[in-house]
């Protein structure tokens, strides 16, 4: 269900599944936004049991100038870590966007700047060198630190919504979204580490959002403490230093040991056990890079077991 817009230079990337409660304050704000450039809103509905199709019909009949509306089947959803996830329709919508530049927002989040596009565009278009920019939100459920929002050493350190994200879409982003995101929990962290391979990530300081975190999002089904969810980013941060351009390999060959050796923190061989090459591969690297912090955390880990 889709209308033919201008070539828009900037896409909205907004995929829902069961968001009737709050898709319309999404679309709404993507719809106030004040912008001297030409926007397209492309919404990825996943076949939603709760109305939420409905709505988002509704919108895109109403402004078929302005939305993109693409819907889902069941037979499309992906399974991960045994858990039915939206991948296939966030990396299929991302897809099908065509601006110089990409702004995410899940179906359950909003904006609240009407100038938050408008700047973030004019930081990129001013900043050839950043390839992916954020601001600060606010959250209904949480106090937000400002302290978390900033990148300390590494990406891993910061807090980065999703829904404050725009970035640059180059081909080469997507295909690597596309080709080795299908079994990754964290889809947009590594859609971030993908960004610091060309360019800068920066935060903006201002408030452009509010940040929700529904029950079905596959962070809080799985839980980002979880044994899972910490024995998964060994995967992701392997497959991050396999397709990572030489001067990202040696930063994150720390960050994917740690990685691995919180995992090992519920059980030594778990980690070998669920992806036994990826973990050798980030010892062996760790051991030609890092080799007295390697050994130094295996023989902690090894002390504490027994």
């Amino acid at each position: 269900m889709t209308a033919k817009i201008n070539q828009p230079l900037l896409s909205i990337c907004c995929i829902t599944y069961n968001h009737k409660n709050y898709i319309s304050n999404a679309i709404d704000s993507f719809l106030m936004q004040k912008t001297n450039f030409s926007v397209e809103i492309c919404i990825g509905e996943d076949d939603s049991t709760d109305g939420t199709r409905e709505i988002c019909k509704k919108y895109a009949k109403k402004y078929p100038e302005k939305i993109r509306l693409f819907l889902r089947n069941r037979s499309d959803k992906i399974f991960i870590e045994g858990h039915e996830t939206g991948r296939y329709n966030f990396i299929e919508t991302l897809k099908k966007c065509k601006g110089k530049y990409i702004a995410l927002c899940d179906g359950d989040d909003f904006w609240i700047d009407p100038l938050k596009l408008q700047k973030q565009f004019d930081y990129l278009e001013t900043n050839s060198d950043v390839s992916l920019c954020y601001h600060k939100v606010e959250s209904g459920t949480r106090k937000i630190d400002e302290n978390i929002y900033k990148i300390k050493n590494d990406l891993s350190t910061a807090f980065i919504p999703t829904s404050s994200v725009v970035f640059v879409n180059k081909k080469e982003i997507i295909n690597k979204i596309k080709n080795h995101v299908v079994n990754i929990i964290s889809a947009d962290q590594y859609l971030f580490y993908l960004c610091t391979f060309i360019g800068k990530v920066e935060l903006m300081d201002f408030v452009g959002g509010v940040y929700n975190q529904t029950e079905n999002s596959i962070s809080k089904s799985i839980g980002i403490q979880s044994k899972k969810w910490r024995i998964n980013r060994i995967l992701m941060y392997s497959t991050l230093l396999t397709i990572s351009p030489m001067k990202n390999k040696v930063t994150l060959i720390k960050v994917a040991q740690n990685s691995l050796f919180n995992a090992m923190a519920y059980g030594i061989i778990d980690p070998f056990i669920k992806y036994p090459f990826h973990s050798l591969k980030i010892i062996i690297f760790g051991l030609i890079f890092y080799p007295r912090y390697t050994l130094y955390k295996g023989k902690s880990l090894l002390n504490n077991k027994w």
